[in-house]
């Protein structure tokens, strides 16, 4: 029997701890409402939604797939399921549920962003695979250089990733990297591809800039720029909780040191 007064109270509550980055307990509630009326297609995408927040992207997976049995078009079911999917490195699945989204939505940039970086993802990790020796060959794997590259002005986007994967383990190296970068060039040199992961390494490079050497100018710039690269909104909204604390600490002192508005800032990084 379905109570869908019930259903939809536990939904709001749902609704209003999810914005208040109280995922565990919006998954809970949304578990409630769904209790209450298991008929709702939403309710599955909104607990997945908490789910991926919480990386629980198996769980996340297999609530979308809920909705779907009863909604088979629900464009954010599958997105979401797609997302779930690539965080548990099963490309070829999401790679699916991207491309049928797309047949729903075909003019979806989102989808159509998530489903490039999906293919160079599943591409990547074949490529990987036809390169490992087989057992017994004899054959040793080449020993890759531990030594860093000499930093330079990336000339493409291409050149780009390549320093970023290079440095971006360790925040002094990238913190140096980021100085070279042209600020301004940082939305054409991310173009579409800025990660949740992105964010991570480039506040633990900014805090030691920070704490290291005092740049509060180099701060306050690149945390300026990042709002204007493509896939902000989506990559801060996988971000962890606790990077957004430290984000929002650098701009704390940011406003102390500089004597800057900081809020507007603050607002684009909650």
């Amino acid at each position: 029997m379905t109570d869908t007064a019930a259903s939809q109270k536990f939904k709001a509550q749902g609704d209003t701890a999810y914005r208040q980055s109280q995922f565990a307990q919006a998954a809970d509630l949304y578990l409630q409402a769904i209790q209450a009326d298991g008929t709702n297609p939403v309710l599955f995408t909104n607990r997945a939604m908490a789910l991926l927040k919480l990386e629980r992207f198996a769980d996340a997976a297999h609530s979308c797939s809920q909705a779907l049995a009863i909604d088979s078009t629900s464009v954010k079911a599958l997105w979401r399921r797609g997302t779930a999917y690539y965080s548990l490195g099963q490309f070829a699945k999401a790679q699916h549920d991207f491309n049928c989204g797309l047949a729903l939505e075909p003019t979806n940039t989102a989808l159509l962003t998530e489903l490039e970086k999906t293919k160079k993802a599943l591409e990547s990790a074949t490529a990987s695979k036809a390169q490992l020796p087989r057992s017994g060959s004899g054959i040793a794997a080449p020993i890759a250089s531990s030594a860093p590259q000499p930093m330079s002005v990336p000339q493409s986007p291409q050149d780009f990733e390549r320093a970023w994967r290079e440095h971006a383990s360790v925040p002094a190296r990238l913190y140096e990297y980021l100085k070279m970068v042209p600020i301004v060039r940082l939305p054409s040199l991310f173009r579409a591809s800025l990660e949740s992961a992105h964010i991570a390494d480039i506040t633990n490079a900014l805090e030691h800039g920070y704490q290291t050497h005092k740049d509060f100018d180099l701060v306050f710039k690149v945390l300026s720029a990042l709002p204007s690269i493509d896939r902000f909104s989506l990559a801060l909204l996988f971000t962890d909780d606790k990077v957004k604390e430290r984000i929002h600490h650098l701009l704390k002192q940011l406003a102390t040191e500089m004597d800057v508005d900081a809020a507007l800032l603050t607002n684009k990084y909650s």
